[in-house]
């Protein structure tokens, strides 16, 4: 039975993702999101008690699927360098599968409670560490400079990852699939790198 449950739930939040998506959380209507979740509107409300909260917990599930897709993409195969290709990759197709919603809420920020916005950070700062895990192990099999900055070198590596898909994406107007991050992930591996002598990072801990 709980299982039932929950099936249904993530059904009506699979819904309010493309309701969402379409108008945005003002324009958006709880019928709109049953009759999108093929259900009564009634049905919605015996799992969310208002639009606000299903817009929560629709962000909620985003952040950790997100989290669960990086954990697996951090996992798979061997290497600092071909792990972070993976991630870099995972992210952008987050973003083809989310552009749509965060283009259309990105003006709804008022419509979440400071607790969210709060748990938000929360999942930021486990991607993070996820990502600063993958480069101590680097260093430790060799792959990276020893002494390097770990905690800087992860926001580098997350910033240039962002930055490059905002910038093919919407100024060059390429899709997520697109965009090439071998390339991203080579410039900053020529500064990490064991074999680069010329370029050092110095840890701050």
């Amino acid at each position: 039975m709980a299982g039932i449950r929950e099936e249904r739930r993530d059904q009506i939040i699979q819904a309010a993702i493309r309701v969402f998506g379409k108008k945005g959380f003002h324009m958006a209507k709880i019928g709109e999101i049953a009759q999108e979740a093929e259900i009564g509107k009634s049905t919605v409300y015996e799992y969310f008690d208002s639009k606000n909260d299903l817009f929560e917990e629709m962000i909620r599930f985003i952040a950790k699927g997100y989290y669960d897709d990086v954990n697996e993409a951090l996992s798979e195969g061997k290497g600092c360098k071909r792990r972070l290709l993976s991630f870099a990759n995972n992210h952008g197709s987050f973003i083809k599968s989310h552009m749509e919603l965060a283009e259309n809420t990105m003006t709804d920020s008022t419509s979440v409670s400071e607790d969210i916005k709060k748990e938000m950070l929360g999942w930021k700062m486990k991607i993070f560490q996820l990502v600063e895990d993958v480069l101590k192990d680097g260093i430790e099999a060799g792959e990276l400079k020893e002494g390097i900055d770990t905690k800087s070198a992860t926001a580098i590596i997350l910033g240039a990852i962002n930055e490059n898909y905002a910038v093919q994406c919407i100024i060059f107007n390429q899709k997520p699939e697109e965009v090439q991050m071998e390339r991203i992930i080579d410039l900053i591996f020529s500064g990490l790198g064991k074999d680069n002598s010329q370029i050092s990072m110095h840890n701050s801990q």
